[in-house]
């Protein structure tokens, strides 16, 4: 028996804004007058979105429903029977709207697609629309899958002013994996209920044991967060970037801030967070949320973050 690797594996949530961020991709790549956008609610669906003048028509999909990798592909290999077989029947408008260009490569662009059985299946669609005869269509047609990253430097800009976003997989995190970092790194573990034993001082009624937990799953969410960004570099380095800084002021405020631990926590992970989502461009608002509370757990562990002893 043989088994899907696809089924069991989760499909991450594009969000609501991928076809403006395809758009805004090609907007970068071709001057005014080689872009043709055929905007849905205007009448257009006739199969493709946008085409430019070498050739190359373009059909954006993001599903946002799909609870596994499987259900995606099957999706996307849907979406492309149904946006191709739309050429055909439009074979008396297209020609109006196209104008001289013959279409030679047909671009479905996707956040991100996981199966050789989609590349495998884009090529069959080829042949099909090839054999359709359409007169709108070049003879050495092609039907190819590409992603944002298959543009890097319009991709690149387009993180650089804010108006893409990094897509990274939602953690996952279980109880199993909480209890195992607890007996693997039992000197971190140590170090953060010393601290948390302080903050209980401060404030009597805090359950150490709960928030202790809360943070070592924090700091696990926060690496798999990061893990995921190493695909966009730009973020990940501008995160690292911010880290270094604000780590490096945490002396001073362990010394300075007169604050209670528990103010302190929160001032921290609220005030990380909002730089991050501001100063950080192709970052979530999510993300940020998840990288600052993990952060924080992160340097309770490893000494930056200490705090005064209850007088």
């Amino acid at each position: 028996m043989t088994t899907d690797d696809l089924a069991d594996t989760p499909a991450t949530d594009p969000g609501d804004a991928f076809e403006e961020q395809c758009l805004g991709l090609l907007r970068r790549r071709y001057p005014p007058s080689e872009l043709v956008i055929l905007p849905a609610q205007m009448g257009g669906d006739c199969g493709i979105e946008a085409f430019s003048t070498d050739g190359i028509a373009y059909q954006c999909y993001a599903d946002r429903e799909s609870a596994s990798l499987r259900h995606r592909t099957d999706k996307q290999k849907n979406k492309l029977y149904a946006d191709t077989e739309k050429l055909k029947k439009n074979v008396k408008r297209l020609p109006g709207v196209l104008g001289d260009t013959a279409i030679r490569h047909y671009f479905l662009l996707v956040p991100e697609y996981h199966a050789v059985e989609l590349v495998e299946y884009a090529h069959k669609r080829s042949e099909v629309v090839r054999q359709y005869n359409l007169p709108f269509i070049d003879e050495q047609f092609a039907i190819r899958i590409k992603t944002p990253h298959d543009y890097p430097t319009e991709f690149a800009a387009a993180l650089r002013d804010d108006s893409a976003k990094a897509l990274v997989p939602d953690p996952e995190i279980k109880d199993s994996n909480v209890d195992s970092f607890d007996k693997s790194k039992p000197e971190l573990v140590e170090r953060l209920d010393q601290k948390l034993a302080v903050l209980q001082q401060h404030s009597p009624t805090s359950d150490v044991a709960v928030l202790r937990n809360q943070f070592i799953r924090a700091f696990l969410a926060k690496e798999q967060v990061m893990d995921g960004l190493r695909e966009w570099p730009d973020t990940w380095e501008a995160v690292e970037a911010r880290r270094t800084h604000r780590q490096n002021t945490l002396e001073l405020e362990n010394e300075l801030d007169p604050a209670a631990p528990s103010q302190r926590l929160l001032d921290l992970i609220r005030s990380y967070g909002e730089e991050l989502g501001s100063q950080v461009a192709g970052i979530r608002l999510l993300d940020a949320q998840r990288i600052s509370m993990g952060q924080a757990g992160d340097w309770l562990m490893r000494c930056p973050l200490r705090f005064r002893a209850f007088e």
